[in-house]
């Protein structure tokens, strides 16, 4: 039972390494609000305020971008060792901070580590884990652990100082930095290098000997083998060159074509847009305007539907969740709307309105957006998954953006219950796209999977004898 070692503290420090980046922006709340007040002697600007609360996640993408250009390159381990670094001296800037441009850089490092962290979490809870957990592993790491940083900075931010905050910032980092150190390497990373005998020795150290272990190590060291032997035939031996080889394959733009819808779900899902205004919604809705009571109830729906999601994915499929799911909390988001049409001034009506978006707030986090998470974890190619998320993020960065320009525009003209109405027949788009696209995936090697996107067939052996092209 060796293995187990190897594997938890692998799932450990990719789980701490989420919480740091669900803490870092969850911290932003409580930091702006003392700066807002002149608590502590710093005073700012409205615009250098603006700046401060912006900057992280403009940086977020130029972490991802970094990281799409090295990558690959160093390894997942040794990424996260360099990516965590800037975090601890941002937290030590940030504790230490005296005015504007200490704290401007404080989350320009956080904010740039923690894009390029949050990449690495996604990628390395699917590269570290067993078909058959995979995607429990993947929610744990991607959703809960984000979401439960999230809900601890707010909360804590309530009651202690943000610059003693930072010091649990540090400790985060520490951690994540130190613990990378003593584990195994990625053996999907090692294997994508030609370092086959290290690959065995890191694949058993995280998985055991026991026979379906041993028959997926098979396949993997198999695979790569012949996508090493095709690229050497064809020239195409360097990332850059592999990148533009699949730019001319027809199943690559497939890829970024479902790269596009998921995002998109996420866009008009409100994963983003909706939790930032729920408490502005909330406060419409109900004439009450305690924001922090608000943001506090937010992060709690957010994290009992995260914390739902590991139940689910272990009991269901991932088509079944994602489908039951989200056509579940689509139907909400119509009956929602529906009743912010007709609505009236009764305080029992503007409460049915607040537990249907309760409701719809912990559906979408137990169902399709840790599912989306999971397929994006497993969506590309072994040899380019770094720089297909560099390729990817502007299409994130402009779905996001254009969803947060919009949606107030579309509030002013047609309200909340058009808003919502718009959302969810976008979302019903995106839906129908995944059913006709997306297969099965959970119990699938990551090998199977990317055979099955390149020709339409899981059997990796049948696809390797046959000396497909389309493997590279």
């Amino acid at each position: 039972m060796a293995f187990l070692y190897h594997k938890v503290l692998a799932v450990s420090y990719m789980t701490i390494a989420s919480v740091s980046c669900g803490f870092t922006f969850g911290h932003l709340s409580g930091l702006i609000r003392s700066l807002q007040k002149n608590e502590d002697g710093i005073s700012l600007t409205e615009g250098q305020l603006s700046i401060i609360a912006t900057c992280m996640s403009f940086c977020s993408v130029i972490g991802v971008c970094i990281l799409g250009l090295f990558g690959d390159r160093i390894g997942r381990r040794w990424s996260f060792i360099l990516f965590s670094i800037p975090t601890l001296i941002g937290w030590i800037l940030a504790y230490f901070s005296k005015g504007f441009i200490t704290l401007l850089l404080s989350r320009i490092l956080n904010g740039t580590a923690g894009g390029a962290l949050t990449i690495l979490s996604m990628i390395g809870a699917a590269e570290y884990t067993s078909p058959n957990t995979r995607a429990f592993y993947q929610s744990m790491i991607s959703m809960v652990a984000s979401a439960l940083g999230i809900g601890i900075a707010h909360a804590a931010g309530v009651i202690i100082h943000w610059k003693t905050l930072s010091i649990f910032g540090m400790v985060l980092a520490i951690l994540h930095i130190s613990l990378p150190y003593i584990s195994v390497e990625s053996p999907q990373w090692l294997a994508s290098r030609g370092r086959f005998d290290e690959c065995q020795t890191a694949f058993r150290k995280l998985h055991g000997t026991k026979r379906s272990s041993e028959n997926e190590l098979r396949l993997l060291i198999k695979m790569e083998t012949k996508k090493q032997i095709l690229a050497t035939e064809s020239k195409v031996n360097n990332g850059f060159d592999k990148v533009m080889d699949a730019l001319k394959k027809r199943y690559f733009w497939g890829l970024i074509l479902t790269n596009c819808f998921a995002y998109t779900y996420f866009a008009f899902a409100g994963k983003v847009i909706f939790t930032n205004l729920a408490t502005v919604m909330l406060e419409e809705m109900t004439g009450n305007s305690d924001v922090l009571l608000y943001t506090l109830l937010v992060d709690g729906f957010v994290l009992i539907g995260t914390c739902i999601s590991g139940v689910l994915i272990k009991k269901m499929s991932v088509r079944v969740l994602l489908f039951t799911s989200g056509v579940t909390a689509n139907v909400l988001l119509l009956i929602l709307s529906i009743c912010l049409y007709f609505k009236n001034d009764e305080k029992y009506f503007q409460w049915i309105n607040v537990i249907l978006l309760a409701f719809y707030f912990v559906i979408a986090n137990a169902g399709p957006y840790p599912v989306i998470d999971i397929l994006l974890g497993e969506l590309f190619p072994l040899e380019i998954k770094m720089c297909c998320f560099l390729l990817t993020t502007p299409i994130l960065v402009g779905t996001v953006c254009t969803s947060m320009m919009v949606t107030p525009i579309l509030v002013t003209a047609v309200g909340y219950h058009g808003l919502f109405f718009i959302n969810a027949m976008v979302v019903f788009v995106c839906l129908g796209y995944f059913w006709l696209r997306l297969p099965e995936t959970k119990g699938k090697t990551l090998q199977e999977i990317e055979v099955y996107f390149k020709t339409k067939d899981f059997d990796v052996e049948n696809v390797v004898n046959e000396q497909n092209k389309c493997l590279i």
